[in-house]
């Protein structure tokens, strides 16, 4: 019996989320996670025409989230 010897390396292509695999993770609009981008506070890469993101990023995004966010306006449904 041979025994494989785990990589410590990720395989390419594992792990990656698509904008809406992404947004759907954290709950949010494909435009506020594209937004989030735009301002450096979520980790993504356009590959070709089209964002990846990996899923440490978003948890990082998550971990690193202030506890209460100053929104503009406030939702009359109180979310």
């Amino acid at each position: 019996m041979t025994e494989r010897v785990k990589s410590e390396s990720p395989v390419i292509g594992e792990g990656f989320l698509t904008l809406r695999e992404a947004a759907q993770v954290l709950r949010l609009n494909t435009r506020t996670v594209r937004e989030y981008v735009k301002r450096g506070d979520i980790r993504g890469k356009l590959i070709g025409k089209r964002w990846r993101f990996r899923r440490a990023d978003l948890d990082a995004f998550f971990e690193n989230a202030p506890s209460q966010w100053a929104f503009n306006r406030k939702r009359s449904n109180g979310d």
